[in-house]
């Protein structure tokens, strides 16, 4: 099972930030070769989207949770559920404006060249789609969390 790790920052503030995560993959030849040149011209949106990925498959993650107060566990947990419930709702208004968008972009496909206008709110859309069904699927007392005091 490969772990993800989450630093959070404060109890009190619902601040959660994925640190360490599996680089985004595919099985498919095509996928792959999209992947390598993301890698190679855009790493920030591969690690976008690999973000949305691990989102989209959380459950099947451990999952490390590195905190500066361990004392309550209950709190812990209590913030992730938070954290998820903000991140689905995040998704929601990303979909809604890709939703609206994407009809408008199609029209450029008339230009000459790859529709990149097109393409890009297309593959946006289809991840967080997938990042907000996943979450949407979580039921965090099931997940396997781990947490750890911060060595600060």
């Amino acid at each position: 099972m490969k772990t993800i790790t989450f630093e959070m920052k404060s109890l009190l503030r619902i601040s959660l930030y994925l640190t360490e995560y599996p680089e985004l993959t595919s099985k498919r030849k095509f996928v792959e070769k999209g992947i390598a040149i993301l890698r190679q011209y855009t790493p920030k949106i591969l690690k976008y989207l690999s973000h949305q990925q691990v989102l989209s498959n959380l459950g099947q993650f451990k999952i490390r949770i590195i905190t500066e107060d361990k004392k309550d566990l209950r709190k812990v947990r209590q913030v992730f559920k938070l954290w998820i419930q903000k991140e689905k709702s995040k998704r929601i208004i990303c979909l809604i404006i890709e939703a609206i968008l994407i009809p408008f972009t199609a029209v450029l496909a008339i230009l000459p060249g790859p529709n990149f206008f097109f393409y890009v709110p297309a593959l946006l859309f289809y991840y967080h789609l997938m990042s907000f069904l996943g979450l949407k699927k979580v039921d965090v007392d099931r997940l396997n969390i781990e947490i750890l005091a911060s060595e600060i």
